[in-house]
């Protein structure tokens, strides 16, 4: 079964660094969940991963990745893993620096709204054939988008970097992929207008006073209204 379905990368950031950076999160994840605990990963699967990689570094133009060849030996695969590693920090910097200071301070009400998204999406989760230890990972991811929602202040990046893991990095799990896409639209959304509420505020009150008429310069008769 391929590691990944072309829904996948619907929800995935749009920003190319970010964009690479969930997709490699979300193949990883895959790998993880289809490795055989006695004899590792399949040729095919480590094939597909290297490709998927590769090929979309180059599309989005971010690095420089070269893909395993059918006949690859242990060393090359490692060096790959270690190349991937590499590019992804570095990319992991950029976009830290990049998203930064795109930050919102949520009102309540929208905190309320995205709160029982995660909830729909952690009964999704609870429902789903995922096994114990991917419902557990996935818990923890959304607690972590929970906290981030909690801060006085919820940072954009880390935000986007847990919804990329639950767009679908779970994988697998039918009734979880069809919960998953509207929650993740919604959160993104809400996260999305207030942001856009936010900069309207700070531009009303950065906007200039309008000025006021200065009338002590003129000449005016003393019986003469001054309009």
């Amino acid at each position: 079964m391929a590691l990944l379905r072309s829904t996948d990368f619907r929800n995935l950031p749009s920003e190319p660094k970010a964009r690479w950076l969930g997709l490699r999160d979300l193949v990883e994840s895959r790998l993880r969940d289809v490795e055989d605990m006695r004899n590792g990963n399949a040729i095919e699967d480590i094939i597909e991963y290297a490709r998927v990689l590769s090929t979309a570094a180059k599309e989005l133009e971010v690095g420089d990745l070269n893909p395993l060849h059918a006949s690859y030996s242990q060393d090359e695969y490692q060096q790959f893993r270690g190349e991937v590693a590499g590019l992804a920090t570095t990319l992991s910097l950029q976009v830290s620096e990049t998203f930064s200071v795109i930050s919102v301070a949520l009102e309540r009400p929208t905190k309320e709204r995205i709160f029982s998204q995660i909830e729909r999406l952690r009964s999704a989760v609870d429902q789903s054939d995922l096994d114990d230890r991917a419902k557990r990972r996935a818990h923890a991811k959304l607690d972590e988008l929970h906290k981030e929602i909690l801060a006085p202040r919820t940072d954009f990046a880390k935000v986007l970097s847990v919804l990329a893991y639950i767009s679908g990095g779970i994988g697998g799990a039918t009734s979880f992929l069809a919960a998953a896409p509207g929650a993740i639209e919604t959160v993104t959304a809400l996260i999305g207008a207030e942001k856009e509420a936010e900069e309207v505020k700070l531009l009303e009150v950065s906007a200039p006073l309008k000025a006021i008429p200065d009338f002590r310069s003129g000449s005016i008769d003393d019986d003469e209204a001054p309009f």
